[in-house]
């Protein structure tokens, strides 16, 4: 297993070695310091299998560089390990393609967690970042209600598209779930789950399933506010 530690110091980037070398028997660890030798890395190690990135790193510019990792180099799961932990940060790297969000402050809890959930396809969220963006979410409706029920009834018309079977796989889908544990779930194949989940980014207009993941979990909000 090949893994690049993105951090601009270096004891964070050791107690990250120390946390992950029971990942697998063997683990390579690559490493970076700032934005251009987090793009050097990239380049230069093609069959990378996970990427953790410090988001406040010198040269790094928040989730446009993640969009930006995320558009040329889209194979290789990114989870943004970072000190920034505001709701709309969060938010925008998701809709980036980060497949996880991990908070300095929570690393050795929660990182065995959540490489295990994204390298199995899911999407980490820690249980307090996720209340925060709830929170966030009830806020930004009390303050625009008006707007915010027009907005709502047209993401519920978009909802109408899927099937009953599309929907229950939506549901999963914002749950963070991978597609074999969505086919083991629903008791169907998992080719079955992808025809699916193709269809959801259709509706979505999304192009990657971690974006697809920050999208239905907006949706699904949306339309709990709505009834």
């Amino acid at each position: 297993m090949k893994i690049l530690l993105a951090d601009d110091h270096a004891l964070i980037r050791a107690g990250l070695r120390s946390e992950l070398a029971t990942l697998a028997s063997t683990v390579d660890f690559i490493e970076a310091w700032d934005a251009a030798s987090l793009r050097q890395m990239f380049e230069q190690n093609r069959d990378l299998d996970l990427a953790l990135v410090d988001l406040t790193m010198p040269g790094m510019l928040g989730a446009r560089s993640i969009a930006a990792l995320r558009a040329d180099f889209p194979i290789v799961p990114l989870i943004v390990v970072s000190g920034v932990d505001a709701a709309s940060e969060v938010q925008a790297v998701l809709r980036a393609g980060a497949a996880g969000y991990i908070p300095k402050s929570g690393v050795a809890q929660v990182m065995l967690q959540a490489i295990k959930l994204v390298l199995a396809g899911g999407q980490y969220l820690p249980p307090q970042l996720m209340h925060m963006l709830d929170d966030a979410a009830h806020d930004r409706t009390d303050a625009n209600s008006v707007a915010s029920a027009e907005s709502n009834g047209a993401e519920a018309s978009r909802l109408d598209l899927l099937s009953p079977r599309q929907r229950e796989v939506f549901a999963l889908l914002a749950k963070g779930l991978s597609n074999k544990l969505i086919a083991r779930q629903l008791d169907i194949t998992e080719g079955t789950v992808k025809s699916h989940v193709a269809t959801i980014f259709d509706v979505l207009h999304v192009h990657n399933r971690v974006s697809a993941v920050a999208e239905a979990r907006m949706l699904v909000e949306s339309v709990k506010v709505q009834g």
